[in-house]
């Protein structure tokens, strides 16, 4: 599907509803904009696997044993982001 789309003035833009919905992307679903030559290549950022969470509560010592904070999402989503980019590295 090829569609035009415009940027408002706070450089934000809608993408159509039967695209999401085929997409499966629902508002605040995280996206990735890679810069290709004079294009832009847009693709979404799939949840962490349950391997992915696992390895991470391993890293982090075992199970939380108070709620999350900020910063404890932070800290999990570098480790995810981690061992992504060991494994595509890997490939």
């Amino acid at each position: 599907m090829t569609t035009t789309i415009s940027l408002t003035t706070k450089r934000q833009c809608v993408l159509p509803r039967d695209f999401c919905e085929r997409k499966g992307l629902k508002p605040n679903s995280p996206l990735r904009v890679t810069e290709i030559g004079e294009g832009l290549y847009i693709t979404p950022i799939p949840e962490p696997t349950a391997q992915e969470f696992e390895k991470v509560v391993r890293l982090s010592g075992g199970p939380p044993t108070k709620r999350f904070t900020k910063k404890d999402e932070r800290m999990v989503l570098g480790v995810i982001k981690n061992v992504r980019a060991k494994k595509n590295h890997r490939s």
